[in-house]
């Protein structure tokens, strides 16, 4: 019989709610978890990378599918301090007005730990995959190929499109951040039309 091990802990990314949504008062029932998210980029990234020749499409679908594995155990890490959002909700609202980015150590801390998360997770795989996830995960997480920029920059753009869809039903929430960073990061030329889309519904 096979081991269930490892899709009892993958399956938890189900459970795991979007921190920055939370953070920004979206009710936690309605908070997308990890696996939509995954699950949308996938998406994105497959429907938009199949116009591009210079793409490899199965390259980037598993990516897509490989990129937050690691919040299984590490969780959903934000670019930012929890304990550095204001209390009061003027000062949150100027808080998430602007694209949050992560400093050195903050980067250094989540690169770190979701490492060791990744390792935790390889260890319940079979060997027959551990090399091919690993591979993957490095590539995300080096940059290394147009596949992994490509698949990073619709990472940002599912963020930017889910806090539109958050803005609509949610008003009060401070989600123009996203629009901030969707400007600045989203350069691929498939994606752009997307973005732009979206910013003219604002």
């Amino acid at each position: 019989m096979a081991d269930t091990q490892l899709w009892r802990t993958l399956y938890q990314l189900k459970m795991i709610p979007r921190t920055g949504w939370l953070d920004r008062g979206v009710p936690t029932a309605q908070t997308e978890s990890v696996a939509d998210h995954v699950a949308f980029v996938a998406l994105i990234s497959h429907v938009v990378a199949s116009n591009d020749i210079e793409l490899d499409v199965n390259r980037i679908l598993q990516l897509a599918l490989i990129h937050d594995v690691a919040e299984v155990i590490a969780g959903d890490l934000p670019p930012y301090d929890p304990e550095d959002i204001p209390t009061d909700t003027d000062g949150r609202r100027v808080f998430f007005s602007v694209r949050r980015q992560r400093s050195p150590e903050n980067a250094a801390r989540k690169r770190a730990v979701e490492e060791a998360a990744f390792d935790h997770v390889m260890k319940k795989s079979p060997a027959t995959t551990k090399t091919a996830w690993r591979d993957l995960w490095e590539e995300y997480a080096a940059q290394a190929s147009p596949e992994a920029r490509f698949v990073k920059q619709v990472d940002r753009l599912e963020a930017f499109i889910q806090s539109r869809l958050y803005a609509e039903r949610f008003p009060d929430a401070p989600v123009d951040g996203f629009a901030d960073m969707a400007r600045q990061a989203i350069t691929h030329p498939l994606l752009v039309p997307i973005r732009d889309a979206f910013l003219e519904e604002m």
